[in-house]
């Protein structure tokens, strides 16, 4: 009677520790997915930084030329226009020496 119950025990321990096992075993898998899922993510992120500053590149470089365009622009403009008058050569310069004179 004694090793009948010794070896029920014995069979109770064993299942517990193979339940265990199996439990564990489905955890890691579980946690392998997770991660191999978390991998992709973070290699597809990467893949759109790596975009994103590939874009973000072009656009300040565009935004470099336009700027300097434009800077070019109103040199050019700066050379063509005319000195401002002075007061007495303007148009209402003019008409006050008309009036005075």
């Amino acid at each position: 009677m004694q090793k009948e119950v010794e070896l029920a025990q014995l069979e109770e321990f064993v299942d517990k520790l193979l339940n265990r096992y199996n439990e564990l075993k489905r955890n890691y898998h579980s946690l392998q997915d997770t991660l191999r899922k978390t991998e992709e993510e973070r290699d597809n992120l990467n893949q759109q930084l790596e975009t994103m500053r590939a874009e973000r590149s072009e656009v300040k470089s565009r935004v470099s030329g336009l700027i300097g365009r434009i800077e070019e622009w109103e040199n050019e403009q700066n050379d063509i226009t005319p000195e401002p008058e002075t007061e007495n050569e303007s148009a209402q310069g003019k008409l006050f020496a008309m009036d005075q004179g």
